[in-house]
């Protein structure tokens, strides 16, 4: 849950005033929006924060509230950007031991703000399954600090401005009858109450208490489920001992949260590291993307190597360029293909911005190795070339693209001569021996930019793009003379010699779609054959 995103929870509503508001109005919108604090803009630009504790102390000093709140407001903004995480929003609190952070966008524009309490309600459940219970907390607090039903509202605002608290306890012989808030003298600043009135006029009630044997796990249930920020922590008699408030469960418990993830993430990664795929994290170093952990899969495919060495040692960098460059946009990418060596591979991963100045953020990757899948789908499994299917996808794909650029390409078909009469004459084995070794020929002996496969039976498709008639008929009638004097090798060591007849149709003059190209090259085909075998015809 710490990798939730903070612009998913952070509070916009009614959470700022502009510099030229007065007191009185911003703590009109501080009722309103009940997270304890204001933030002060200039334009769009966080520019002051003022929170109940500043209005306590307003009160106490006897500030006029017609007064504009912008002087009031200086101190130094602790803002963090929306695209950050709550992990790292909690831990800007309790480095800077603040309640609240102010939120903005990449482009240092107010979004809103982020207290403890929102925190609290999305940090996972098992951050509270600890041994932890209140009487550890209590035994390192300081004495309770209260004030009694009969004290004047006045006496308490004193009391809470000298002792630096956001609340203090109402007691009546010892027990708590309530308590007062800074959140409850925002309304008494609201309301222009008279500070000589009793304490009990004004106060919170009832009050929720605990008891020392509380868990910590209890006790976030309890300020949820309530939506206060605090509790009373009462003896065996029922007397007041002390209080807590969210800021003591998150203090205390961030120590223990760490020892959780690290116990967490050991136990995580054992299980991952069995993981049937590959799976790498990386840490974004700025300039470097460095791999930090891999499993058993990644590590048996890539090498020991690969750990703190970059994850171009893997990945293409211009592949891994546009992959990363997704994960920055959009914080993961999907279903990506890259070519490996010989391999095929599927990858899909999320990028996690870890806030550092060293470290930016880490890239969890989890990819699969397609390459058999790859070869099912679109290669021959005798003659380990292209099949049928293939050839028919890239004949569509290259009409498209030649209708684009207005440039020809021919599709040429081949077939065994007397291919019957070989599988009689050696056998079915050897009839498939010939057309391994045609179709290595095939490949060994033609443009890098030719494709070719196996069409069917003895048969095989040519695709040769942005080649005119002209052209392709003296490439492959060059081939044709090739395979007729090429001795193939059959069963027993036997050598025998094969011939091919060959037909060929050229877009656009022959026909503009694949079908009426594959249907011109199959008619001279057979004129090929009729006309006396081993030739090509291509008019």
């Amino acid at each position: 849950m710490l990798t939730i995103v903070v612009k998913d929870i952070v509070q916009r509503e009614d959470m700022s005033v502009q510099s030229n508001a007065s007191l009185r109005e911003l703590i009109e919108v501080m009722e309103k929006n009940g997270k304890g604090l204001v933030v002060i803009l200039k334009d769009r630009t966080p520019a002051g924060i003022l929170t109940e504790r500043d209005v306590v102390q307003m009160l106490n000093k006897g500030i006029d509230l017609a007064e504009p709140a912008y002087p009031y407001s200086a101190k130094s903004l602790i803002i963090i950007r929306e695209d950050r995480t709550i992990g790292h929003a909690l831990a800007m609190m309790m480095e800077n031991n603040i309640r609240r952070v102010i939120v903005a966008d990449k482009g240092g524009s107010f979004v809103g703000a982020l207290t403890q309490h929102d925190l609290l309600r999305h940090l996972e459940e098992d951050f509270y399954r600890s041994f932890v219970k209140v009487k550890h907390i209590l035994d390192k607090q300081r004495p309770l600090i209260s004030v009694r039903e009969d004290d004047s509202v006045k006496k308490t605002l004193d009391v809470m401005v000298k002792n630096n608290l956001s609340s203090v306890p109402v007691l009546r012989d010892g027990k708590a009858v309530g308590i007062i808030t800074e959140k409850d003298v925002l309304g008494l600043a609201a309301r222009n109450v008279n500070l000589d009135h009793p304490a009990d006029r004004y106060m919170s009630s009832p009050v929720i208490g605990i008891i020392r044997e509380t868990t910590l796990n209890d006790v976030v249930k309890i300020m949820n489920e309530k939506n206060i920020k605090r509790v009373v922590i009462n003896d065996p008699e029922g007397l007041a001992e002390g209080i807590i408030t969210i800021r003591d469960v998150l203090r205390n418990l961030e120590g223990d949260y760490t020892h959780f993830l690290e116990r967490k993430l050991k136990h995580t990664k054992d299980v991952l590291k069995l993981f049937p795929d590959a799976l790498i994290e990386l840490a974004d170093m700025g300039g470097e993307h460095l791999v930090i952990w891999a499993n058993e899969r990644a590590i048996s495919k890539f090498g020991e190597q690969i750990l703190d060495n970059p994850v171009t040692d893997f990945i293409p960098s211009e592949r891994w360029s546009a992959i990363y460059e997704t994960l920055l946009k959009d914080g993961k990418t999907e279903d990506v293909k890259f070519k490996k060596d010989d391999n095929i591979y599927e990858l899909s991963g999320f990028y996690v911005d870890t806030g550092g100045q060293i470290e930016q953020g880490r890239v969890q990757l989890i990819m699969r190795d397609i390459t058999e899948e790859v070869k099912l789908a679109t290669v021959d499994a005798l003659t380990n070339i292209y099949n049928r299917r293939f050839l028919n996808d890239y004949a569509l794909k290259e009409i498209y693209r030649s209708k684009r650029t207005k440039r020809s390409f021919t599709t040429v078909i081949l077939d065994v001569d007397d291919f019957k009469k070989i599988n009689d004459t050696y056998g079915h084995l050897s009839g498939d021996m010939i057309l391994k070794q045609l179709a290595g020929f095939l490949a060994k002996n033609l443009r890098g930019s030719d494709v070719i496969g196996r069409y069917g039976g003895e048969e095989f498709l040519l695709i040769m793009p942005e080649t005119s008639k002209d052209n392709a008929f003296l490439v492959v009638d060059r081939l044709r003379s090739a395979i007729a004097a090429e001795e193939m090798q059959v069963i027993d060591g036997e050598k025998v010699r094969i011939s091919v007849s060959i037909g060929g149709a050229t877009f656009p003059e022959d026909g503009t779609s694949s079908e009426d190209l594959l249907v011109k090259a199959d008619e001279r085909l057979y004129r090929a054959k009729r006309e006396g075998k081993n030739r090509v015809i291509f008019r």
